[in-house]
């Protein structure tokens, strides 16, 4: 069995991470994979998540710890462990960081969302949240589109200084604003990307500030979280999720609909846009992910046969 922990993980580089989550879309387009629900263990403001899931020829389970003030000790929010089996004789084949797998292949939701539902003519983009995720979006934003101006908003602004410094590093050619306030990233984003675990929305905007643009909310996986205010998503033309368990799971789509301000019925799939990308330019759209189990095990699979043609990773023994 192999151990294949971060360093290993981000070897394989965001192309093959993203095309492994665009072939989890394709799966559940033709319905071949098993996946349970989503199981979540509350433990106060503390979560506990179970992620098993089936393809022909793997299957894998996740555990994941997410402990939003850890970060009040200097430790991650998002902790956890990825195990990899073959689903024809049941041998585990590899275990990974899954914190790791988790960071890349939430990325690379992201960035699909940016390359399905944006023009590829944007310029400017914001991200709130300043996290590992946050900067895994960023990352993942700039893979697919040539962004001139980055916009970063965080909790503390201290964080969204010392992520800017990171991406300057990696991506030299952007400029990097720290807002003084959330409403100026909204006014000049053409995209805007929501990486946090806020249960209140992270801003307050009217109408036409929102018209003709691009919202990506990652973060909101309870449904007490909500990261965009009610306005976006009465306004989107289009509203998509990863999986329709998001309409129950996250706060972004459950309390809008609990209070009536969209009907079920607006909500699609993002499975559906690999058939026909139907984007256009003057639309106002609106992607929610809560993740799911498929991403991972189609990521893993494909870090492990990198893995395997690179001969990396740790050989464990039994």
């Amino acid at each position: 069995m192999l151990f294949l922990n971060k360093d290993t993980i981000q070897k394989a580089g965001q192309g093959i991470i993203q095309t492994a989550v665009e072939q989890a879309y394709q799966l559940v387009l033709n319905k071949q994979y098993n996946m349970p629900d989503r199981m979540h263990v509350a433990d106060s403001q503390n979560t506990l998540l179970l992620m098993p899931c089936f393809s022909e020829k793997f299957f894998a389970t996740k555990l994941v710890s997410v402990f939003p003030e850890a970060r009040l000790h200097g430790q991650a929010v998002v902790n956890g462990v990825m195990v990899l089996f073959n689903n024809i004789s049941g041998q585990p084949l590899a275990i990974m960081d899954g914190a790791a797998v988790t960071a890349h292949r939430t990325g690379a939701v992201g960035g699909l969302g940016v390359k399905f539902l944006s023009s590829g003519s944007v310029s400017t983009a914001g991200i709130f949240g300043a996290g590992v995720q946050g900067i895994s979006q960023a990352r993942y934003l700039l893979f697919n589109r040539k962004i001139k101006t980055l916009y970063l908003c965080a909790l503390h602004r201290e964080s969204a200084i010392k992520m800017s410094r990171i991406l300057k590093k990696e991506y030299p050619g952007v400029e990097y604003v720290i807002p003084d306030h959330p409403a100026q990233l909204i006014e000049n984003s053409a995209v805007i990307i929501a990486a946090t675990t806020s249960t209140a929305p992270l801003f307050q905007t009217s109408r036409d500030c929102i018209l003709g643009k691009t919202f990506i909310s990652i973060g909101s996986f309870r449904p007490g979280m909500q990261e965009f205010p009610d306005t976006v998503i009465k306004n989107a033309d289009d509203v998509f999720v990863d999986t329709m368990f998001a309409a129950k799971e996250s706060g972004d789509i459950a309390i809008p609909l609990k209070n009536h301000v969209v009907k079920k019925e607006k909500i699609k799939e993002f499975a559906g846009l690999l058939e026909n990308n139907n984007y256009s330019e003057n639309k106002t759209v609106l992607f929610k992910s809560v993740g799911m189990a498929l991403f991972d095990l189609t990521v893993a699979s494909a870090i492990y046969e990198f893995a395997l043609e690179q001969n990396i990773g740790q050989t464990l023994d039994f």
